[in-house]
């Protein structure tokens, strides 16, 4: 990753038709600042490889930079889960919405600490993404930039390991603030059930925790949706849209349909 104009654009590799492109982060939802970005990009001359930049704003900062070539994809696809009875109604006691089942883990399953180290992670995103047309690429260096570097958010990670003890079939990366920070599996039945089960895993640590309610992102197309509706999660308001400019007309038609996307909180500007 590297900074670029105040850190409010950072560069990073894309997956894209199947493809590796640089592409630019907004770090700040004041597009008006990545504009002036870019611009100091320009005038210092050197050739721009970033195939589109993008950023999560407001409907109307997006508005805005219109005439620049910014475009609005949708709101961000939050998606909720209570926790407890008071996430539903403030009048509500504060008891468990989760069953009492689920708690046990199953053989293969394991927490790991140090992320960006486990190169198995990046042989799991490429298992996944086969079908993924526009997504950051979730490899180490892109752990270690949103979260491992970042102690305020401490993230925990759940695996499922196949019998051998090294492919990795499924990944949870959840923080005890009570973000699903990054769902993932291969494309297995086998897969999808483990991430189902890291999932029920992760939700009963912030649920032990206290946690109100757990937030995810995901758009209703990705793989790991019918996972997160099977635990309850529902769409919920989020005001800020995904904002894209195109710089390389080649990739336009691509990244400004939302259905090609893959978004999850590493994706977020909190995160």
């Amino acid at each position: 990753m590297v900074a670029s104009g105040s850190a409010v654009l950072v560069t990073s590799a894309m997956r894209f038709r199947g493809e590796r492109r640089t592409v630019l982060v907004a770090t700040t939802g004041d597009l008006q600042a990545v504009e002036e970005a870019l611009a100091a990009r320009g005038a210092a001359g050197a050739p721009e490889e970033a195939a589109f930049v993008y950023g999560l704003a407001a409907p109307s900062a997006v508005a805005a930079q219109q005439s620049q070539g910014w475009e609005s994809l949708g709101h961000v696809p939050v998606l909720v889960r209570p926790l407890r009875l008071s996430a539903v109604s403030s009048v509500l006691p504060r008891l468990p919405l989760l069953a009492p089942f689920g708690r046990k883990r199953r053989a293969g399953v394991r927490e790991i600490s140090d992320l960006p180290a486990d190169v198995r992670i990046t042989r799991l995103w490429d298992r996944f993404s086969v079908d993924v047309g526009v997504a950051l690429e979730r490899t180490t260096k892109l752990f270690a930039w949103r979260i491992h570097d970042r102690a305020e958010w401490a993230y925990r990670v759940f695996i499922f390991e196949d019998g051998d003890r090294y492919a990795i079939r499924a990944l949870c990366i959840f923080s005890m603030q009570g973000h699903v920070l990054e769902l993932l599996h291969d494309r297995s039945i086998t897969g999808m059930r483990a991430a189902s089960h890291l999932l029920g895993l992760a939700l009963r640590e912030m649920s032990d925790a206290g946690i109100e309610s757990a937030r995810a992102l995901s758009l209703p197309h990705s793989g790991g949706y019918p996972i997160f509706a099977r635990h309850a999660f529902f769409a919920a308001k989020d005001e800020r849209v995904i904002g894209v400019r195109p710089l390389d007309p080649e990739v336009e038609d691509t990244v400004l349909a939302r259905d090609r996307w893959y978004l999850s909180y590493l994706d977020a500007l909190e995160v």
